[in-house]
């Protein structure tokens, strides 16, 4: 295929490779990269929602009695 073939059919080779690379099935390895990765994001958040409790918490404890 030509590029002129390219031209009339109006998409690019850059849009052919994103629809490959979305219809191609991801590896084991890209899998369990992924799912490391979205355990990590998981673990952050909690972590992450315990710093911001444990702040709240100080932060009450710190008020002046009246």
């Amino acid at each position: 295929m030509g590029f002129l073939d390219r031209l009339s059919r109006g998409r690019s080779p850059r849009r052919d490779a994103a629809a490959r690379e979305r219809r191609r099935t991801p590896s084991f390895r890209e899998m369990r990269a992924r799912l490391r990765t979205e355990k990590a994001e998981a673990k952050l958040l909690e972590t992450e929602t315990e710093i911001h409790q444990e702040a709240a918490r100080l932060r009450r404890r710190m008020r002046p009695r009246r």
